[in-house]
């Protein structure tokens, strides 16, 4: 017997806006030290928000750690942030979570750990989305807004491996 499963998808407006952006000069924390957005201009970056109670985010963590050497040498970098007050529900800090789950990743060059501040929180997740990235290219502007990159790994690396168009 054939079962034939009809879904009918449901639009959320991700971004605050719509892309492309100019990302938000947010602040977040690495190792209890504030740092900007703004700072990482000039690289490309994958700004990951997520809470370590969210389970694609554990499934995204693997995804991302087993397509790492491609990502690597694209120079993308992952700035994994857990969201402000890991979005409501007690949990692991970031740093934690990652030596649970892959604690590999904490050797990774292209990968940076963080914290959501309230600031970052308010201009970047306002809908309060556990799981929710932005891909943002070299001159600061967000390309692309979406959620659980275990599923969407094509586009990251599709981002990662282009070259801006001057």
């Amino acid at each position: 017997m054939l079962f034939t499963v009809t879904s009918t998808a449901w639009t959320f407006n991700l971004a605050p806006q719509p892309v492309p952006f100019s990302a938000s000069d947010a602040s977040f924390l690495i190792a209890t030290k504030q740092h900007r957005l703004s700072e990482y201009k000039g690289r490309k970056v994958m700004l990951w928000l997520f809470s370590t109670w969210c389970h694609t985010c554990i499934a995204s963590v693997k995804k991302l750690h087993q397509y790492q050497a491609r990502l690597e040498k694209t120079g993308l970098l992952i700035l994994a942030v857990r969201n402000f007050n890991n979005g409501g529900v007690a949990g692991l800090l970031m740093t934690d979570f990652i030596r649970k789950i892959q604690p590999e990743i904490l050797q990774y060059k292209n990968w940076q750990l963080a914290e959501a501040t309230a600031e970052l929180d308010k201009m970047l997740n306002t809908r309060k989305f556990p799981d929710i990235y932005f891909l943002i290219d070299e001159q600061g502007v967000v390309q692309k807004v979406d959620t659980a990159p275990n599923i969407h790994m094509q586009s990251i690396l599709h981002f990662a491996q282009q070259t801006i168009k001057r």
